[in-house]
Order: C-alpha cells, then sequence, then structure tokens
C-alpha cells in the first residue's frame, strides 16, 4: 500500500488525507465512513506526539536513576577525600570530592522529581476533542469516548480542557530536557577542568586503542566531557523551539511541523543521559594531586577556621581583620601560613602550635561533612 500513499499524497499534499484516503478505498461502505469519524488530523498528531514523550520520560528518567546510582557509589566511596573547594576560579575551602559529586545527585534527583512531575501531565494529554477542540462531530457522547479512548491507550483521564492551540506540555517537556542538558553540560564542564593538566585531580578512564590527539601522543583529551558541553548548547535551542510553538493562532495553528524537533531533543537528552552514566563510572580520582593542590596556597584555604578559632577569644571582626593581615604580610615575606601564625603573638597567646597545626589540617574534618553527603544518598533512593 505504500506505492498508493505516495501516489495520494502527491495528489493531496496532506499526508493524514492521503492515508486516511487509502484506508477508505480498502474497507467497506459501512466501515469507510466511520474511520476519522469527528476526529481531526491534530487529535492524531498530538495524541502519537504525547504516546511518544511518555515513552520517552520513561528511557530517560532511567538513565537518571542509574546515573544517580553511579554518583552515590562514588560519593560514598570519597565522602573524606579531601579537594579545594572553588569559588570565582579562586581556591576557596576545602571540601570532599563527595560532597561535590553529592551536589550532582541532588541535582539530578530534582530532575527526576521534575519529569515525575511532567508525566503526570503527560499522562493526561492523550485528546480527541475534534476539529477546534469542542467534541463538534463526535456526537452525544463525545467526552465518554474521549475518556474510552485514552483508557485503550493506558493513559489517564485527558483534560476536560483543549489543548491543541497551546501545546504547553510539550514544551515543557522541553524545558525540562533543556534544564536537564545544562546539567548535563555543567557537569561536564567541571570534569573538563578537573582533568586538565594543570589540575589533574580526576581522569576519565578510555577504552584500549582510544586516540587522544591525532598529532600528539602525549595528550589525553576529554571525550565524553566535551559532548555532555555540546548537549548543554544544542538542547536547550531545541527546548526553544518547542516553547516558541505555545504561541498560536486562536485555536490551533500548525499539526506535524514539530515531530521532528519532538524526535530530536528526546534522542539527544537520552543519549547524553547514557553518556553521563560511562562517565561517572569511568571517572579516575586522584587524591593525592587533590590534596597537593590544596597546598597550592601554603595553608591560606584553612584561614576561615583560624579566624573562627580566634573568635572565641576576642571580637569576630577583628579575629578576621588579624588573619587578614598575617596572610598579607606572610605572602610578601614568603612565609607559610603555619609560620606566619605561629609568629604573630596575637595568635599565640590564644592559640598553642599544636593547636594551629590542627586548624591548618584539611583532614581534619567536621563529621556533619560525611553526613551530608551520605544523606544526599538517602534522600535520592
Amino acid at each position: 500500500k505504500e506505492a498508493e500513499f505516495n501516489s495520494e499524497y502527491v495528489t493531496v499534499r496532506h499526508r493524514m488525507v492521503a492515508l486516511l484516503n487509502v484506508w477508505r478505498r480498502n474497507l467497506s461502505p459501512q466501515a469507510s465512513q466511520y474511520v476519522h469519524f469527528g476526529a481531526t488530523t491534530v487529535d492524531i498528531y498530538d495524541t502519537a506526539t504525547i504516546i511518544q514523550i511518555d515513552n520517552s520520560i520513561t528511557r530517560i528518567d532511567a538513565c537518571l536513576a542509574k546515573a544517580i546510582e553511579e554518583m552515590s557509589e562514588l560519593a560514598q566511596t570519597h565522602k573524606s577525600t579531601v579537594m579545594i573547594g572553588r569559588t570565582l576560579g579562586q581556591h576557596a575551602q576545602p571540601i570532599t570530592f563527595g560532597k561535590k559529586v553529592s551536589v550532582w545527585i541532588g541535582e539530578f534527583s530534582r530532575h527526576r522529581e521534575r519529569l515525575r512531575d511532567l508525566k503526570a501531565r503527560i499522562r493526561r494529554s492523550a485528546i480527541l476533542k475534534g476539529a477546534v477542540g469542542n467534541y463538534s462531530g463526535l456526537g452525544p457522547q463525545a467526552i465518554a469516548i474521549e475518556r474510552s479512548f485514552a483508557r485503550e491507550l493506558a493513559f489517564d483521564q485527558p483534560y476536560a480542557s483543549d489543548w491543541h492551540g497551546t501545546r504547553d506540555v510539550i514544551a515543557e517537556y522541553g524545558m525540562v530536557l533543556g534544564l536537564i542538558a545544562k546539567s548535563h553540560a555543567r557537569i561536564g564542564q567541571e570534569i573538563f577542568l578537573m582533568q586538565s593538566t594543570d589540575l589533574g585531580e580526576v581522569r576519565e578512564r578510555l577504552p584500549d586503542g582510544v586516540v587522544g590527539s591525532s598529532s600528539m601522543p602525549h595528550k589525553r583529551n576529554p571525550i565524553v566531557p566535551e559532548r555532555l558541553i555540546h548537549a548543554g548548547r544544542t538542547i536547550p535551542r531545541l527546548a526553544e523551539v518547542l516553547a516558541d510553538d505555545v504561541v498560536n493562532f486562536y485555536e490551533r495553528d500548525n499539526t506535524s511541523r514539530l515531530s521532528p524537533i519532538v524526535r530530536d531533543i528526546s534522542v539527544q537528552s537520552a543519549s547524553a543521559a547514557r553518556s553521563l552514566v560511562r562517565l561517572i563510572r569511568s571517572l579516575e580520582v586522584d587524591a593525592a594531586i587533590m590534596r597537593r593542590n590544596i597546598d597550592r596556597t601554603s595553608g591560606y584555604a584553612m584561614s576561615q577556621r583560624v579566624a573562627f578559632a580566634l573568635a572565641e577569644h576576642m571580637p569576630r571582626t577583628d579575629a578576621e581583620a588579624l588573619v587578614k593581615q598575617i596572610i598579607s604580610t606572610s605572602a610578601a615575606n614568603g612565609l607559610d601560613f603555619e609560620t606566619a601564625l605561629n609568629l604573630s603573638s596575637d595568635v599565640t597567646m590564644h592559640l598553642t602550635p599544636d593547636e594551629i597545626t590542627a586548624l591548618l589540617d584539611p583532614t581534619q574534618l567536621d563529621p556533619q561533612v560525611a553526613e551530608q553527603v551520605e544523606a544526599t544518598i538517602r534522600e535520592a533512593q
């Protein structure tokens, strides 16, 4: 029948009408009059799109669940692995790598919540309301017919309102995928930077035979992080197209022209989610380099801890000013922070050398550091 359909399409230039005409010619007169009875093309296209989106959400959510599972294992392993925390590109205070990963876990747990909320609206979006969405032509039992139609598709009771001209739920699907893509890009970029030669804190384990560079044998270029960064640029652009479709003319605008956009954003989103799982699973953490990077600022990263300890003996603003002055002087004289603190009588009158050493040790962690990671993992589960 494909040839018959193609021939009909050349004449009518409408894919749905061409399909219906072919069907009708191959049915009895009694049956043919009930094909597409009271329905409109967008009833078919929109419902088909909703079915595809529902399936897509299920698959993408499964990928996010797997990513969280891999992240949770990584965070648990490294809940006490100290590294430098960075703000505005500068050394701030030590954190743990497990804490960093726990941020990713929380982020993707919220994405799963968004997908669940969205899926509930998708499940109510099967639609059979006719040409202008008021059930015209579907008879006195039109509402019951639509509900039966949804049940046969294993969907929930449809919205009473017509959404042919708004397609806001489809736009929301795009927006959620766009936000997830931004998270993919953020994690990809962070790992991209952390495995740079100058930091070297993590490595993406590459399969045997993978070439890092076409011309420089020593290079080990990032692969999956770059892919995730790219997804964070392209997927939100597709989401913008779906969002633009909310602004339609009157009761509805075009019908199937957005189908390729829905397809592309779904396929790219699932691909990015699977890539993230592979990246997290392959990540190698270099705890020794993380520790060395903390020491690059000669202990200054522990300045807040020292200031808080001194604030038990003087006003906090005075303690912070004292620590800031010691840092400035030690940097100018080429002294490490611990030596400079021990040379300050304003400090040693309150803190012993052993106390100063303990305050400057980034591995002396508050128990709540690990508790935060473990609580995040539990919440995700």
